[in-house]
């Protein structure tokens, strides 16, 4: 990862908890998620930065004092989460990607790769409001072999007593959650699920090449990232006889599955997309982000023949096959893109992502499942986020047309509650447009 230079903070002003108003969205539909239904004509109220009350208009008591924010139809679901993403490994990235994040809907991210410097000063100043930021959980440092695919963002293990001190050294700096990686032996991975059990960690991240995917699963690994590169050698499109074991193993031991097709799409198979430089929106990222990108771009452009770009697209077709199949046989799938990753932008991938999953086999509903409920699952925080109603986080977004007629609706966004704080079209636009050099 390249460092980028300090930009500046994003303030706003906002409709927030801390000694503020209620907020009242009024005449809207409320989705549930987890039922995969609607309920027209809703009042929700917040309160403090959680909901207090969802129901119909003449049974909710809206306080006087109360923000109201006329919903005109729209619909109302829970702030959507990319459980993927690499924002914290420099500070001016995180300034740069995390209020877009919030302008696309996406009030929760799990960042992959990072610092744990960045975090604490990121949450740090979103606590007092000098910055619009989602929720976050954080591995920092990702654990590899001795040789790091990237030493930037890793931490260099070769042995289990290396992997032991890693994990302590991760849990007493804050980690949410430990990240594995390709090229970690197997006797450190090893230890390192036995002693993130004793901290109370969970182990995610990439599938270590000397290890199976179902000795990762058996072994306690909550979430596996990404399809081909960690599955592909035991479930393929060529050979899908063991897939059905593969399953029911990740099944049986409650194993979640984050496909990042997205970022499989733009940043390896259709890299050469010629229009992908000249993206509207590449011109509001930072310039040091636009130049790696560009120069990425540039670098698997150089030697690359038709038959190469063919077999890349093929790849990623089995990708795609496989993450229906996984889907199908009832393995939990998380959607998540690897922001931050070439032409991968912050919270507007995570749309695409909802759209690639319907188009394996996902229904909408089940596809929204994907970032909202089911991350509040597997990531342990179903009792205060993941659903709209009372006593949960008023993490929210209002749209304009239902989710569950067409995912893509999920791009229609009218307002976003980010913990209680409204941030209307006006508001979310400016994020948008903000200038970072």
């Amino acid at each position: 990862m390249r460092a980028l230079r300090f930009l500046p903070v994003v303030l706003l002003v906002l409709v927030g908890p801390a000694g503020a108003q209620p907020l009242a969205l009024t005449n809207v539909t409320v989705v549930d998620v987890a039922a995969g239904t609607e309920r027209a004509g809703m009042t929700v109220l917040v309160d403090g930065g959680d909901i207090v009350a969802v129901g119909p208009a003449g049974r909710v008591a809206v306080p006087a004092s109360a923000v109201r924010y006329d919903g005109a139809g729209g619909y109302v679901i829970p702030g959507l989460w990319d459980a993927h993403v690499h924002a914290l490994w420099d500070a001016a990235v995180a300034d740069a990607f995390l209020p877009r994040f919030v302008a696309y809907g996406v009030t929760g991210i799990r960042d992959m790769g990072g610092t744990l410097e960045v975090l604490h000063d990121v949450r740090r100043r979103r606590a007092a409001g000098a910055l619009v930021a989602p929720r976050i959980l954080a591995a920092g440092l990702v654990l590899d072999g001795p040789e790091p695919v990237d030493p930037s963002i890793s931490v260099a293990v070769g042995s289990p007593a290396e992997a032991r001190r890693a994990v302590d050294s991760l849990a007493a700096a804050g980690a949410d959650v430990v990240k594995v990686y390709t090229l970690l032996p197997a006797a450190a991975f090893e230890a390192v699920v036995e002693r993130a059990r004793v901290h109370g960690l969970p182990v995610v991240g990439h599938v270590p090449a000397e290890v199976a995917p179902a000795e990762a699963a058996r072994a306690g690994m909550r979430t596996v990232e990404h399809m081909r590169a960690e599955l592909g050698g035991y479930c393929s499109r060529a050979d899908p006889a063991p897939c059905a074991a593969l399953f029911a193993t990740f099944r049986r031991h409650a194993t979640w599955q984050t496909p990042t097709l997205v970022v499989r799409h733009h940043a390896r198979a259709y890299t050469d997309d010629p229009d992908a430089a000249s993206d509207p929106e590449l011109g509001q990222l930072p310039a040091v982000v636009r130049a790696y990108w560009r120069s990425d771009q540039a670098a698997k452009l150089d030697g690359r023949t038709t038959a190469d770009w063919a077999r890349l697209r093929a790849e990623h077709d089995d990708e795609r096959w496989l993450a229906g199949r996984l889907h199908a046989a009832g393995v939990p799938v998380l959607a998540g893109t690897d922001a931050g990753v070439t032409f991968v932008y912050p919270g507007r991938s995570l749309h695409e992502e909802l759209a690639m999953l319907v188009e394996v086999g996902l229904t909408p509903a089940e596809a929204l499942r994907a970032a909202t409920l089911g991350p509040a699952e597997a990531f342990g925080l179903a009792a205060s986020v993941g659903t709209v109603e009372p006593g949960k986080r008023a993490d929210l977004v209002v749209l304009a047309a239902s989710p569950l007629a067409d995912i893509r609706n999920t791009r229609r966004i009218r307002a976003v509650v980010a913990g209680g704080a409204l941030l209307d079209r006006a508001r979310l636009d400016a994020l948008l447009a903000a200038a970072p050099d």
